[in-house]
């Protein structure tokens, strides 16, 4: 009978010690990483949905691996832009790894931020970003970046991102002043489409 209650007991104590651990790890699922709460709060808000400002991009559900790829790149010089130099090297030069991934991990994991409201540029944004511009050998923007601009991968998440950091990055592509591990992709493409058109497809993006 005693071996039956201290049997019980120790089940009892494993259990309210598991429950304990759970609860532990929901609520640190729930706080951001340091990294998140001392820096890139400023900037990109602690769940990177601020859709104040314009020029800094929201990371809320953007894709880990591609915000991993981008701070190693602003840490070690490779991703060259007057935001990326002036701004993200001196703070991705002091990132370890394990804080590079814990960023990419708090961010991916938020909820997508609210969709812009359209303009109207928008049904000529969608019909570039769905099919292309033929004439001028674009791709469609869908075939790397999905049909509903989710990103996959290297390719990063555009839905309900600022219009004005997405045509800012257009830019930089088509002079040559954004360089990364992939840039060469997209400086090929920003080369065929005017200045009107990279509006269009910014701001149809935002409405996503």
């Amino acid at each position: 009978m005693k071996q039956t209650i201290t049997l019980l007991s120790c089940l009892f104590t494993v259990g309210l010690c598991s429950q304990s651990v759970n609860a532990q790890a929901q609520q640190t699922s729930k706080t951001p990483p340091e990294i998140v709460r001392s820096s890139c709060y400023m900037c990109h808000s602690t769940h990177g949905n601020n859709p104040d400002l314009a020029f800094i991009p929201r990371l809320a559900a953007q894709n880990s691996t591609y915000i991993e790829e981008q701070l190693m790149a602003f840490r070690d010089g490779s991703r060259a832009d007057p935001p990326a130099t002036i701004y993200m090297w001196p703070i991705a030069q002091g990132l370890s790894g394990d804080q590079i991934k814990q960023t990419a991990a708090w961010f991916a994991a938020q909820s997508p931020p609210k969709p812009f409201q359209p303009d109207s540029s928008a049904s000529e944004g969608r019909e570039i970003f769905l099919k292309g511009v033929l004439k001028a050998d674009v791709p469609a923007c869908a075939s790397c970046h999905g049909p509903k601009a989710d990103g996959n991968g290297i390719f990063p998440r555009l839905a309900s991102q600022n219009a004005q950091y997405l045509l800012a990055q257009l830019r930089y592509f088509r002079s040559g002043v954004r360089n990364d591990k992939n840039a060469d992709i997209m400086k090929q493409i920003a080369l065929h489409l005017t200045d009107s058109q990279m509006s269009a497809v910014a701001n149809y993006l935002s409405t996503l």
